[in-house]
């Protein structure tokens, strides 16, 4: 296998788990890249729910910004 084969693979195989749910409760556990921006979150939780308008919020209640990265909301594996 060549380095940088295994490289872009470890780069991009670091994934974050967290669960989303709906105001009614229903929710999904989502697996996204780390390195994503929050649209790549509601584009996963969209697919998975099949809910094709949602806004997202942080634990806190802020609402997420889809230009924004994942990481500037400190979001952390297992995080509801």
């Amino acid at each position: 296998e060549d380095v940088s084969t295994r490289q872009v693979s470890t780069r991009w195989g670091r994934l974050l788990k967290i669960h989303v749910a709906l105001p009614s409760g229903r929710g999904e556990a989502i697996s996204i890249l780390r390195r994503g921006n929050v649209v790549d979150l509601k584009i996963a939780v969209q697919q998975a729910l099949g809910q094709h308008f949602l806004r997202l919020a942080a634990p806190d209640g802020r609402l997420l910004d889809p230009t924004e990265s994942l990481r500037l909301y400190g979001l952390k594996d297992g995080d509801s």
